[in-house]
């Protein structure tokens, strides 16, 4: 399963952004939360398949209470464990996670990566490039990219993921996060933060650089995948929110699987 919401970094870094709760039910426990498109929804803890019947118990309990409006995310490989008699599925192309196979990232290889792979050798060869990882030494930098980063965004900090990833930033080893930072001619350029998903997967939370150093995002994710994540074969970039600029930059890089996150949806009159 690639879903980046099965995270606890994610979870508790937006956890304000999505209102998480906890629900107790007869037989355990769920998180309600707020999709960026405003729908309340009751996520699993765990897949349907290991919880059993009572777990479907419950949440058909829970919706038919119309509190919440759906079960989300539901990965495809969910989608057997639900009863089609009680249940219909859609979902959100918003919200589904941009998946790359790390080989891509590592090489730039193939006439589609071609710019790619341009823009990766021109900041190479116009600056001196240092990748390096993120440690309390060097969090100031990472901060200062992040401001920067925060001021040539076209969204307001209120609705980018600017104090999410600052809280991030200070927390990074309570929340077990991995990280890199570079440099161009000693200048601090960029930074990656994220984590391993499960083995063959790792999340890229946030990637913040500062735009002015031409191929600073194409050095930062070839250096990174090569250097952090080596044994994965799976990079994820999660989600674009409806967000066009974010969706044409992930779109850029030609995402190998789009891991839709289903909406399991009770039917009306059902069981």
């Amino acid at each position: 399963m690639h879903l980046s919401e099965f995270s606890f970094p994610n979870l508790y870094l937006f956890r304000n952004t999505h209102q998480y709760e906890i629900i107790h039910s007869p037989h355990g426990f769920f998180i309600s939360g707020l999709t960026y498109d405003g729908k309340k929804y009751i996520m699993p803890m765990n897949s349907p398949e290991k919880s059993g019947k009572e777990c479907f118990a419950d949440l058909k309990m829970l919706l038919a209470s119309n509190a919440w409006e759906f079960v989300f995310p539901v990965p495809e490989e969910w989608l057997e464990c639900f009863d089609e008699n009680d249940f219909e599925f859609d979902f959100n192309v918003n919200d589904s996670d941009y998946l790359f196979y790390a080989e891509k990232l590592k090489t730039y290889s193939g006439r589609l990566m071609h710019k790619k792979k341009n823009l990766l050798n021109q900041y190479l060869r116009n600056y001196e490039a240092l990748l390096m990882p993120l440690t309390d030494g060097v969090l100031d930098d990472a901060r200062r990219i992040l401001e920067k980063w925060q001021e040539s965004s076209p969204k307001e900090m209120a609705t980018s993921d600017f104090t999410q990833c600052m809280e991030a930033l200070g927390l990074y080893k309570e929340l077990g996060l991995i990280g890199a930072i570079t440099y161009g001619d000693g200048l601090p350029t960029g930074f990656i933060l994220g984590e391993p998903l499960n083995e063959t997967t790792f999340t890229i939370h946030f990637a913040k650089a500062d735009i002015e150093f031409k191929g600073v995002y194409q050095y930062l994710f070839n250096q990174f995948v090569n250097d952090f994540c080596p044994d994965y074969e799976f990079i994820n970039m999660e989600q674009d929110m409806g967000h066009e600029g974010l969706r044409k930059t992930k779109q850029s890089y030609r995402p190998d699987l789009m891991a839709d996150k289903y909406r399991a949806r009770l039917k009306r009159g059902g069981g």
